[in-house]
């Protein structure tokens, strides 16, 4: 288990995103905090997805697949900034599973300043057959600030 506190400008400053599976987990991490933060996400996250990949998210508790999430995404709002803290990386094998507190910057109404949201998050990513990593599990959480 490796355990860190590095923020996602770091990670993507050492591991920018690219059009192939990242060859590290890390890599992986990084080119998805990074993708989040592009004018147009879409293809960048999409590359990084396994296409049965499963996202659990918001307060709601949505349930999607690749697709149904990718557009929600899109009509979210921009993302301007994403860090992340108390970061735990655990390896089985082909499996990876990557545990963090993450705050996300989200324009919901572009002319108005970003939202701040905090999210316990879990990502699972998996071997491809190419030998990089794809996320095939992403389960948020939102939590309360500190205090």
């Amino acid at each position: 288990m490796t355990t860190s506190s590095t923020g996602a400008k770091d990670l993507a400053a050492a591991a920018p995103v690219s059009a192939s599976a990242p060859a590290t987990v890390e890599e992986a991490e990084a080119a998805w905090l990074a993708a989040q933060t592009l004018p147009d996400p879409e293809p960048a996250l999409r590359a990084l997805l396994h296409p049965d990949c499963v996202i659990v998210h918001s307060a709601v508790g949505h349930i999607h697949g690749v697709d149904d999430w990718l557009r929600y995404a899109v009509r979210l709002g921009r993302t301007s900034q994403v860090d992340t803290h108390d970061v735990t990386v655990q390896r089985f094998g082909t499996t990876a599973v990557v545990s963090c507190l993450q705050e996300m910057w989200v324009a919901f109404v572009p002319e108005l300043a970003p939202f701040v949201i905090q999210a316990a998050v879990t990502r699972v990513w998996v071997r491809s057959p190419s030998g990089g990593w794809q996320l095939a599990h992403l389960q948020m959480a939102r939590r309360l600030p500190p205090g």
